[in-house]
């Protein structure tokens, strides 16, 4: 009985660290999934985290906010940099874009407008991005005023049915 009861308090007594966590991976905030950012062509997706865009050629695009009157700075890439030339060439292509809480928006390659090349931003006025999806994506189409979506999490290019 009284090994039993050593034996309990030695287990109580156990620092937790000792149990394995997530099937024996511990937890990182450095592999916080969330943080990536997924393109997907032809069912073939990448992942890329800020610091893999930072590595690339940069872009930058200055607009104002219709709403507030203010003008911001956005740097990021653009998407001709993360998908192959031919996905975007192709006649009837279309951009998915999953943000937010499960909101997603689909428009259409032929609608874009050429002058301003739709751009994953990973900066705005020289500051980065913060919440559980550090991207936005900069669009433009033919006609319309260039808008921003928040909380890019994937950008999918799929051909029109």
């Amino acid at each position: 009985m009284l090994r039993e009861f050593r034996v309990l308090l030695l287990l109580l007594l156990m620092p937790a660290a000792a149990f394995s966590q997530r099937y024996g991976r511990p937890y990182s905030l450095a592999e916080d999934p969330q943080l990536l950012l997924q393109i997907r062509v032809d069912n073939k997706s990448r992942y890329l985290r800020a610091s893999d865009l930072r590595k690339m050629q940069p872009s930058v695009v200055t607009e104002s906010d219709p709403a507030t009157k203010t003008t911001h700075i956005y740097e990021g890439v653009t998407l001709d940099q993360l998908v192959p030339a031919a996905a975007l060439a192709s006649q009837g292509e279309r951009i998915a874009i999953d943000f937010g809480s499960h909101q997603n928006i689909t428009i259409s390659a032929l609608d874009l407008d050429s002058q301003i090349k739709p751009m994953v931003v990973y900066l705005v006025d020289g500051k980065p991005i913060s919440g559980h999806a550090p991207y936005y994506f900069v669009i433009k189409s033919r006609g319309k005023p260039v808008e921003t979506i928040a909380g890019v999490q994937c950008i999918a290019v799929e051909p029109s049915r």
